[in-house]
């Protein structure tokens, strides 16, 4: 009985053994390495990147490896497949980080980047990569993210985080969004980069105190970095903008304490509406609230006597000049739509409503 189980076990364990693969040895990985630099003599780089990935994953000597896996990055960018290139990428970094130099790869990941932003797409099939809508979807984020996490004072890293932090306000998350606008600030003061991360956070901060700011914290930090940009730049084509977008985040949180003012004052409880509305007037006096405020304020307080001189109130949209169109005599092709082609024939200009000399 037990010889026949001893014998029942070395039968199943010699089938096992018969299934399992053998282990890798350098000398298919070489192979197989081999193969891809045929395929990079004949220009196939999609073929020969799969056949150096193969040979890293067959290779045992940590140097055949690390060659093979940047073969296969390379093979990728002389392919001009971004996406399969990232992907190599980052396999090298996780893989190999005592042999490689961070900051190419990494500038490397950057540019990949950059070309995703300017509007590169991965074909969604290698074989239909004619097909220029059949592609894949954006990896912008992802590139960058990845990037600044492996170096996040690069110099490439002004830019990334400001194309990062547009992207996250378009799709709503506004927290990450507002972060990286302060790091370009902070970690970059005075290139191209910070400027126009001070006009994307003033113009997100200003927004969102429009949409509501209990405690005025987004309005507070919209201003001062209004402030902060007129002082950098007095110069710059952007004031305008900055002062109206300043100008309306004004009014609405104006606005906002009026409203609290006015319900207070319909709850009977007079006195903390007074403050409301007295500070209103007190930060506020170019607005349309603080003129309300002063009405209901001369309504609750009989003692109180509005100023004489009032502050000109801004206008709420830019003031554009208009110009018109310069009149040309021309040939004019006229087709009514019922006109049974009749008009299709040129007419000529008569002259007829032109001033007499």
């Amino acid at each position: 009985m037990f010889l026949r189980k001893y014998l029942s076990g070395m039968v199943l364990l010699i089938c096992c053994c018969a299934v399992l693969p053998l282990p890798a040895t350098d000398a298919e990985a070489s192979a197989a390495f081999s193969k891809g630099l045929e395929e990079l003599k004949e220009q196939d780089y999609i073929d020969a990147a799969e056949y150096f990935a193969e040979a890293e994953q067959l290779a045992d000597a940590v140097d055949l490896k690390f060659r093979a896996a940047m073969q296969e990055a390379d093979s990728y960018r002389s392919a001009g497949h971004r996406g399969k290139e990232f992907d190599a990428l980052e396999k090298i970094i996780r893989r190999y980080p005592t042999r490689i130099g961070i900051s190419e790869i990494v500038d490397r990941e950057y540019a990949i980047g950059e070309a995703y932003f300017h509007g590169y797409r991965d074909p969604a099939f290698w074989s239909l990569r004619f097909i220029p809508w059949l592609t894949d979807k954006n990896r912008m984020p992802e590139v960058y993210e990845a990037a600044l996490k492996h170096a996040p004072f690069a110099p490439a890293g002004a830019n990334a985080r400001l194309r990062l932090a547009v992207h996250y306000l378009s799709e709503g998350r506004n927290e990450e969004a507002l972060k990286l606008l302060r790091e370009v600030i902070r970690i970059y003061p005075g290139s191209e980069s910070a400027r126009f991360a001070m006009l994307e956070l003033g113009n997100a901060l200003s927004e969102m105190a429009l949409n509501g700011d209990g405690d005025g914290k987004h309005f507070d930090e919209a201003m001062s970095i209004f402030r902060a940009y007129r002082e950098q730049y007095p110069d710059g084509s952007e004031n305008n903008w900055v002062t109206q977008s300043e100008n309306n985040a004004r009014s609405a949180y104006a606005q906002r304490l009026y409203n609290i003012a006015e319900f207070y004052h319909r709850e009977g409880r007079n006195d903390p509406a007074g403050v409301y509305l007295l500070e209103v007037m007190r930060r506020f006096p170019d607005t349309d609230a603080a003129v309300e405020s002063e009405k209901l304020l001369t309504k609750l307080d009989k003692t109180y006597f509005p100023e004489q001189v009032k502050p000109e109130i801004p206008p709420k949209y830019p003031e554009y000049e208009v110009l018109k169109f310069p009149q040309e005599t021309r040939k004019l092709i006229l087709a009514p739509e019922n006109s049974n082609g009749r008009f299709l024939l040129p007419i000529y200009d008569l002259n007829l409503n032109k001033e007499k000399k």
